[in-house]
């Protein structure tokens, strides 16, 4: 009798399977997940507990989900324009810190090489303007300072609010990490995929930086810098990193609007240790 035995290539195949098997039983640890910061009328942020991370002493993540659901008027640093009074307004959708229904506008318009180049926009009877500024928001605190797009800026797009529950988790990825998979898409497409890994300074480390992973075309590192500049440009609150309003027709405050409170210097979600204020840097632990 004759006898047909397995081709090595189907034996290395075999081990490689099983070998493979193994590696996947032994695989990192899933990152804790879930929706359980809902939103409260009654004792808001009360179901909310810390997913393993020591809370600094006198501080909760439970607080950090009030501030985090914190509305703002004028006289807290809100506008003068704006598209929400808080940062659950926009990232709430099952529970506060998810995604949303909100859409906001972005414009600009080509120039003659054909580079984008961000909206002016002209208010106040064109008396004042906000220049180089893609972002349009939808509200003002005053008639006068209320932004329309002006039919030269024709280039304009859609842009969702995402979910920011675990972005603790997209900023720990490492920027070797993200290279890495740029490259890969453009090999397993044929190069009809070309993610482009783009480098961005880290707004909290002066001369430091990263590959982006936040915010409209990843201009963000981290989530201290993305959360600085959303504090800005969604809210119109001012803080260090972006200490300056776009506009002072209708401001009523002084900058930076958000100032350090009782608890000092604190350790951001990155070990890093930043002197914040405390909406600012309870917005930015909660997102974890």
């Amino acid at each position: 009798m004759t006898h047909k035995w397995p081709s090595v290539g189907v034996l290395v195949a075999g081990v490689m399977a099983v070998g493979l098997a193994g590696v996947a039983q032994q695989g990192p640890t899933e990152a804790p997940a879930g929706f359980a910061t809902p939103t409260l009328a009654q004792n808001p942020g009360s179901q909310s507990i810390s997913n393993g991370i020591a809370q600094p002493p006198g501080d909760t993540y439970a607080l950090d989900q009030t501030r985090f659901e914190q509305n703002h008027d004028a006289s807290t640093g809100l506008g003068p324009v704006f598209n929400a009074r808080a940062c659950a307004d926009c990232h709430q959708n099952p529970v506060s810190g998810g995604s949303s229904q909100f859409t906001e506008i972005r414009a600009g318009h080509n120039d003659a090489n054909g580079n984008f180049v961000a909206a002016t926009v002209p208010i106040n009877d064109g008396a004042n303007s906000i220049a180089n500024r893609s972002i349009i928001n939808d509200r003002a605190l005053i008639p006068q300072a209320q932004e329309h797009i002006p039919d030269a800026e024709n280039v304009r797009a859609l842009r969702a609010a995402l979910n920011t529950l675990g972005d603790g988790f997209v900023e720990a990825i490492d920027d070797s990490t993200l290279q890495a998979i740029a490259q890969h898409q453009i090999e397993v497409s044929g190069g009809r995929i070309h993610g482009e890994a783009v480098e961005v300074p880290v707004l909290e480390s002066q001369g430091q930086s990263r590959i982006g992973r936040f915010g409209w075309k990843d201009q963000h590192s981290s989530l201290l810098s993305f959360i600085g500049d959303a504090y800005l440009n969604e809210m119109g609150v001012t803080n260090r990193l972006r200490p300056k309003d776009v506009t002072t027709v209708g401001k009523i405050t002084t900058d930076p609007e958000d100032t350090p409170d009782n608890l000092g210097l604190a350790t951001s979600i990155t070990s890093r240790s930043s002197f914040e204020g405390r909406r600012f840097r309870r917005a930015t632990r909660f997102s974890l």
